[in-house]
């Protein structure tokens, strides 16, 4: 074992299993919080989730966090968490579609009481839906507990025309950051 991933996400144990490394997963149980700030809240939330594991492990931890931000939606319609049900995730879709938005990742690795904290950003532009394609996507469930309510990874890879940055940023882990961090605390993929 090289070191833990403080989350259960499939999609970022699939990142980093295809980027070749090992680890053992192992929920946080930190309680995340929503701030004004998209920047601030993916930082404190990544940051949480590393400590707190790391006060029960000896090695490396490395904990992410994502969320969706539209900066032109009022104050407490800006920041978009992972939604935790169907009306949830409709309610999102309809506020992303035919819009471009914003995908914030911080990502945190962590050594006893060390922890160093970056973020990524990418742009998304999502295509105009119906609401019979809303509904339909909404019914497969999977954008339940992804940020923003959709998965790019999946069928909403479809309602994608654009997208500036990095890929896996979206998917939920920023690959080329997180291989530099971990280097960093001498995590090596190869």
């Amino acid at each position: 074992m090289q070191f833990v991933l403080a989350s259960e996400s499939a999609r970022r144990v699939t990142l980093l299993h295809q980027a070749g490394y090992a680890f053992e997963t192992r929920k946080s149980g930190f309680p995340e919080i929503t701030l004004p700030d998209p920047v601030a809240t993916a930082e404190a939330n990544a940051r949480g989730k590393a400590l707190a594991v790391a006060r029960d492990h000896d090695g490396v931890v490395l904990a992410a966090d994502t969320v969706v931000y539209l900066p032109d939606r009022p104050a407490g319609e800006r920041v978009l968490g992972q939604p935790a049900d169907a009306g949830e995730a409709r309610r999102m879709l309809k506020l992303l579609h035919g819009r471009t938005h914003e995908v914030y990742s911080g990502v945190a690795v962590a050594r006893g009481d060390e922890v160093l904290v970056r973020r990524a950003v990418t742009k998304v532009k999502l295509r105009p839906l119906g609401d019979t394609e809303v509904e339909a996507y909404v019914a497969l469930g999977e954008g339940i507990g992804k940020a923003g309510g959709y998965a790019i990874q999946g069928r909403a890879a479809a309602f994608v025309e654009w997208i500036g940055g990095d890929y896996t940023n979206v998917v939920g882990l920023p690959l080329a950051l997180t291989v530099r961090m971990l280097e960093h605390f001498g995590v090596c993929w190869y």
